[in-house]
């Protein structure tokens, strides 16, 4: 990948060595199989936040230990997504595929036989890691079986189809696997991560001849754990009241980032081109994709601790609370790529931070009023917002002459900055949901009230976004999909 950018997530040219499925039975098996790799990575950001309650009981966690759960597998994920972009074009897709499918099932295994919290908070680690190497490879694959740009579009239609249903069963199945045992939630990847790893070796296409290519591995250990600390580091402050250890703790996470950065700039192949962030529109994109992953985050693990621990609600119900966000997003798949490019990148994302903003206000209100039905609507509002946000991000953050010189980086890099804001979204208000007392709705309320100014801060930073022409309402959806190493759809 490096400074070129190639081979984390967009299209890289066709090797002539694979085979070309087309629209026969093999092929569409194979997008079958590369879209239910997808699915599964994407399920586990919302299948576990059902269970977490259930988990805090049966394991006897704290809730600031609670918050890793979410936390571990977005920073492993976002952390190492660069890395396992690159790892896919030194020892081939097709590998890199079968080594993550592994990884991601293995952990999974570990996570449903867990018997304390530091063993299940491990196990998410290592399974985001296995989806830094799976989501980059699985989609580079799909893209390179599909040359032709109108079969391309269609099977890329299909694979983002197939991954918002993922996100938007996670609560739902979740609810259901977790009546039973909250270590289904990890076990239900068992039996599709074997059948996907089976079918790989009859339909994915043979790699190409190894190219010999350097690995920036201490720049991606200089991320990964540069961004843990820092969100060890704040949720520490809710844990301890005091400032001193927190303090230090997130000084240390800097100064690594710090040390990511002269990697990046001395290494000759490196992880990350730094002249993308030179743009002002790819730095304003990350930035509110940044700020819009922490409230989003936020938001979940929020109203799924309310609900079940302040309302009394089942986890099934509570599962089923969350089907209003995915209509929301559901609702603007088809029309917001249309709308976005119609409005233009800066306009559209101030419409997607608003109305984030609007709807954890919203929910805020709803919360320390009690009124279900009004979060709901909110969670309904906040879907339609997280549709605007990725979408409009995307089309800021991998267009222009700097991202077309890096243009897997750049798709990779906006991943990566929401799974990094996820992670910091939870810590925050986890900390909060610590430090505030109170009763858990007047806690709750506090807590979307800090996520909503998380939100108004990303609002503030889509003014960094050029406000240049609207764009054509013709956008391909190749260009609005295919730009994801993997992640929220």
């Amino acid at each position: 990948m490096g400074s070129s950018g190639r081979g984390t997530d967009g299209p890289p040219p066709a090797s002539p060595q694979a085979p070309v499925p087309g629209p026969s039975r093999a092929g569409t098996a194979l997008l079958i199989t590369l879209a239910m790799a997808q699915f599964m990575v994407v399920l586990d950001f919302t299948i576990v936040n059902v269970a977490l309650p259930s988990i805090q009981h049966g394991l006897h966690v704290a809730t600031t230990t609670l918050q890793w759960l979410v936390s571990a597998y977005a920073i492993a994920f976002g952390g190492c997504l660069l890395l396992g972009g690159r790892l896919a074009d030194v020892f081939g897709r097709a590998r890199l595929y079968r080594v993550g499918l592994c990884v991601f099932v293995l952990a999974s295994i570990a996570g449903g036989l867990a018997v304390e919290p530091r063993l299940l908070i491990a196990s998410r680690a290592v399974q985001g890691f296995g989806a830094a190497l799976l989501a980059p490879a699985g989609l580079s694959l799909l893209v390179t079986s599909w040359p032709d740009e109108q079969g391309r579009s269609h099977a890329l239609g299909i694979y983002g189809a197939v991954a918002s249903a993922g996100f938007a069963s996670g609560a739902v199945v979740g609810g259901l696997l977790v009546e039973a045992s909250w270590r289904l939630v990890f076990f239900v990847n068992v039996p599709v991560g074997v059948a996907l790893f089976a079918a790989s070796w009859r339909l994915l296409p043979a790699d190409s001849p190894r190219r010999s290519r350097h690995l920036d591995v201490p720049g991606a250990l200089f991320a990964t754990a540069g961004v843990a600390l820092v969100v060890f580091g704040v949720t520490r402050a809710g844990d301890t009241l005091q400032p001193t250890q927190p303090a230090v703790v997130v000084g240390v996470g800097l100064l690594l980032l710090g040390a990511f950065v002269l990697r990046e700039r001395r290494t000759p192949e490196p992880l990350l081109d730094l002249d993308l962030l030179k743009d002002r529109a790819i730095l304003g994109a990350n930035v509110c994709i940044l700020a819009f992953g922490a409230c989003n985050a936020g938001q979940v693990i929020l109203v799924t601790l309310y609900l079940q621990e302040g309302r009394g609600l089942s986890p099934i119900v509570t599962g089923l609370c969350f089907v209003p966000q995915a209509a929301g997003a559901f609702a603007l798949a088809g029309p917001a790529s249309k709308i976005v490019p119609a409005l233009g990148p800066r306009r559209a994302l101030t419409a997607g931070m608003s109305l984030g903003l609007l709807a954890l206000v919203g929910s805020a209100t709803s919360v320390l009023s009690g009124s279900l039905a009004g979060l709901l609507a909110s969670l309904f509002v906040m879907g339609i917002a997280a549709r605007f946000a990725q979408v409009a991000s995307t089309l800021a953050g991998t267009r222009g002459p700097v991202a077309a010189r890096a243009e897997g980086s750049a798709s990779a890099v906006l991943t990566a900055f929401r799974q990094v804001g996820s992670a910091l979204g939870v810590a925050v208000v986890s900390a909060i949901l610590v430090v505030v007392p109170g009763s858990d709705s007047h806690r709750t309320g506090v807590a979307m009230l800090v996520a909503a100014a998380i939100a108004l801060v990303g609002l503030l930073a889509t003014r960094i976004v050029p406000s240049g022409p609207a764009h054509p309402l013709s956008v391909r959806l190749e260009h609005l999909f295919s730009r994801h190493a993997g992640g929220l759809p």
